[in-house]
């Protein structure tokens, strides 16, 4: 198997070394030394083009590279004949993505978006236990990391999640949030949305946002995100009939995490996870693992499919949209 990364970023690295374990892989960056550098580590090759690491007819395609950029990238990528894993969100705007899954989908090739925390223990344990607390009413989920220490010994302020006209933003950058509880409960049918610029980073983009998302189904979804939290925290509370969920996530590198589960009836809690040091690598291994190995339109699979992460996209769209229109009210 042939697999090209594109995009040699902190991400792009890390899917480039787990790719290596399935077969040839190779890198392309429109940083040409960046591409040397991360082939010379990894002991892969690096293209100078894209042209010329398309010819190479990959069967595998990895775009890890600004949200702007990941339709046109992703539509080289399935017309040179690749299965496609395009990094979350699936685009900045939905302009487009519609038209690019047509035609994917037309050719027989696979679209799937890298949301990796399905793939995370603590969002697989309670996927695995919502059953345990009976009908589900509502979910509280939140994460939050300083911006300026989310990727050490870079500028902050040349991050695409810090620009706007890169697709920045902690509701576009954090969509995982709303791609897990969308994979609990199902479609969202109503959003609501406050955001703001905070602190006096150096972003043009919200750095705090709440979300309130009504499911379909009937639950309701309480999110809180941030790029303010000088200590990284993440984590879910999920409430029913029966019981509750309550996973706790704190530091990265190493990452504390437990999940525990409440059940009514005998009024106790079980621990379903806990660990001091999670392996913050496993989830993107996980999820590459799925993506190498499914074939194309398996049934079941956990991976977050395009026509599934356009439907999300709207739903942070909407948030954004929600939001502007309350600050513009005050």
């Amino acid at each position: 198997m042939k697999t090209l990364v594109i995009g040699c970023g902190s991400v792009g690295r890390r899917h480039a070394a787990n790719a290596r374990k399935f077969g040839e892989t190779a890198v392309f960056d429109v940083d040409r030394d960046l591409a040397a550098r991360t082939a010379s580590e990894l002991g892969i090759e690096s293209f100078a083009n894209l042209e010329d690491a398309l010819a190479r007819s990959p069967s595998r395609a990895i775009v890890a590279v600004p949200n702007r950029l990941h339709i046109p990238l992703a539509e080289k990528a399935v017309a040179a004949g690749a299965d496609v894993l395009i990094e979350k969100p699936v685009s900045h705007t939905t302009e487009g993505v519609g038209r690019f899954l047509d035609r994917a989908e037309a050719s027989g090739r696979r679209v799937v978006v890298g949301c990796n925390m399905r793939f995370h223990k603590a969002v697989a344990a309670l996927h695995e236990n919502l059953a345990g607390i009976g009908r589900p009413f509502f979910a509280r989920a939140h994460v939050g990391n300083y911006l300026p220490n989310m990727r050490p010994g870079v500028d902050y302020r040349k991050l695409y999640c810090a620009r706007r006209e890169e697709g920045g933003g902690v509701i576009l950058d954090a969509i995982h949030e709303i791609d897990y509880l969308s994979w609990f409960f199902g479609p969202v049918e109503r959003v609501t949305a406050d955001a703001a610029r905070l602190s006096d980073l150096e972003i043009d983009v919200e750095d705090y946002a709440c979300l309130g998302l009504r499911h379909a189904s009937g639950p309701v979804s309480e999110l809180h995100l941030d790029y303010l939290r000088p200590w990284k925290r993440r984590g879910c509370e999920i409430v029913g009939s029966q019981g509750m969920l309550l996973w706790q996530s704190e530091g990265k590198q190493p990452e504390i995490c437990t999940v525990r589960l409440f059940q009514q009836d005998t009024g106790t809690w079980d621990i379903l996870l806990e660990t001091d040091s999670l392996d913050v690598n496993q989830p993107y291994e996980t999820m590459l693992s799925h993506f190498m190995e499914e074939p194309g339109g398996s049934e079941g699979s956990p991976l977050l499919g395009g026509r599934e992460a356009l439907a999300e996209l709207e739903v942070a769209l909407q948030a954004l949209a929600a939001a502007s229109s309350a600050n513009t009210g005050r």
